[in-house]
């Protein structure tokens, strides 16, 4: 293998520090530090607040887009939890929406839970009595979980428990009115509701079931806000083709600005792994790592296991990242097993397109017309490059730091800082 640019295979100066202490108990999940056994969120001071304004006003739909593994999850549950909501998960990557019999169990366990709690806390204010009149079907709603072995759930079954939790919940205002946190419900990795409409007339009628009461539980009867996250490049796409625009407000949450990267790294991961050694050191660092809290971590906690001797090539993100782009240089017969659709581009695209992201990298993306433009190819094979996970395409955004990007325009990127080193060294051995 040819060497890195940049020098990025030569190994920093070990001193030792970084070897010899034990490995302190820890580790980031996301945008989550936990450091002697106490979970703190890093920073994002200026998500956190825009995230929090935009929660606090009527409900709406909101759409959280990112790169993956770039925090959006912890931020949306850090917003959610600090006690001004009541929120009410559900992570599409464990199968809940998989089946209307998944789908109903999920949905009836978070609220099962959430009526139980406001019922607690309205009895310390009102009486039965004034409860009822308010809120008039709030304590008659019962919940029923059910194993598929049990009985299989029906559409028409969520459908009519849909409308039960529609009719028993009020106004988000009358919680406030009684200093009573509203609910806020969060759909995680929300790509896979498509699940639902798979292989059955249906699942689709039930799909468009469930996001209409979606729509009218935010912008009709403003009983919750809807927070619906994705790393998938074209949920977007999706759900506005469902709902449409004046439904969805949509942000992007993309990695950290440099400087806090480098707060990230000098002041919670370094003291962390104990490894002195790369005090001062976060510029070479993250020409391998960018500024993505999780790689950051990672590439320090195999510098740490490898006793100081961690090259570039040997990272585990570069090294899957570099695999995957030498296979995708062959793309006749290159599919993922969830993947419907096959390769549209060639070889010498990705070439191309590898090259165009290199000399893009101090400006951080290239424009998609751009690139279509400099690779001569159509949309089509873009968006499978997309599709594939070669590329990362993200609506321009204010509220995203990384980088400094025009409005209203579609951006690229590679999917990581890793992944861009790698198309460095494929494209030295062409």
């Amino acid at each position: 293998m040819a060497m890195l640019v940049f020098g990025l295979t030569k190994r920093l100066p070990t001193s030792g520090s970084c070897i010899s202490n034990t490995l302190r108990t820890g580790r980031v999940a996301r945008y989550i530090t936990q450091v002697t056994g106490e979970k703190t969120f890093f920073n994002r001071k200026r998500e956190l607040t825009e995230f929090e304004k935009a929660f606090s006003g009527d409900p709406e739909l909101h759409v959280v887009l990112g790169p993956p593994s770039s925090g959006k999850t912890s931020l949306i549950r850090e917003v959610t939890t600090r006690g001004n909501f009541k929120p009410l998960f559900l992570d599409c990557r464990l199968g809940e929406f998989d089946s209307p019999t998944d789908l109903y169990n999920s949905i009836s366990m978070q609220f099962k839970t959430f009526f139980e709690n406001r019922r607690k806390l309205l009895r310390e204010t009102l009486s039965e009595m004034e409860i009822n009149a308010k809120i008039p079907y709030f304590s008659e709603l019962n919940f029923k979980l059910f194993d598929k072995k049990e009985r299989e759930i029906t559409s028409s079954s969520v459908r009519a428990m849909l409308n039960k939790i529609a009719r028993a919940l009020p106004n988000q205002n009358l919680w406030k009115g009684y200093n009573v946190p509203p609910p806020i419900f969060v759909i995680d990795e929300a790509n896979s509701l498509n699940r639902l409409g798979h292989g059955s007339a249906e699942g689709e009628v039930l799909l468009k079931t469930f996001l209409d009461w979606l729509v009218l539980n935010t912008k009709q009867a403003n009983r919750f806000h809807v927070v619906l996250t994705s790393s998938d490049s074209f949920f977007i796409d999706w759900i506005v083709n469902r709902l449409h625009i004046p439904h969805v407000t949509q942000y992007v949450v993309g990695d950290l600005s440099k400087e806090e990267a480098e707060e990230y790294f000098e002041k919670h991961v370094l003291p962390r792994y104990g490894c002195k050694e790369l005090e001062g050191k976060f510029d070479h660092v993250s020409k391998i790592t960018g500024t993505r809290m999780l790689i950051i971590d990672r590439y320090v906690k195999e510098y740490k296991n490898s006793e100081g001797k961690l090259t570039a090539s040997n990272f585990s993100v570069y090294n899957s990242e570099y695999l995957r782009l030498r296979d995708g240089l062959h793309p006749r017969g290159f599919k993922y097993s969830d993947k419907p659709d096959l390769p549209l581009w060639t070889g010498s695209e990705l070439i191309e397109t590898m090259k165009a992201l290199v000399k893009a990298e101090n400006q951080g993306y290239i424009l998609e017309d751009d690139l279509i433009n400099v690779v001569g190819v159509d949309k089509k094979k873009i968006n499978s490059l997309v599709d594939y996970n070669f590329l990362y395409r993200r609506l321009s955004s204010n509220f995203a730091y990384d980088i400094i990007n025009p409005q209203n325009r579609i951006i690229l990127t590679a999917m990581n800082q890793p992944s861009l080193r790698a198309m460095e060294q494929v494209l030295s051995e062409q």
